[in-house]
């Protein structure tokens, strides 16, 4: 998949940055957005909103 010039740019710091390659770049950006946006889950189970109160704030 092609980018604007741009976007491959801010591609190539960021898989430099993360000692990663482009592809793997592309899926963690990608899957943090997705992750983010509520498309995706993580698997992780945290606790349920009606149980959270300031006890337990982080």
């Amino acid at each position: 998949m092609n980018f604007t010039h741009e976007i491959e740019t801010a591609l190539a710091a960021f898989a430099q940055e993360n000692d990663i390659g482009r592809e793997e770049a592309v899926q963690r950006i990608l899957r943090d957005w997705l992750l983010q946006k509520g498309f995706l889950f993580s698997g992780e189970e945290g606790i349920s909103p009606e149980k959270l109160n300031a006890s337990n704030d982080d």
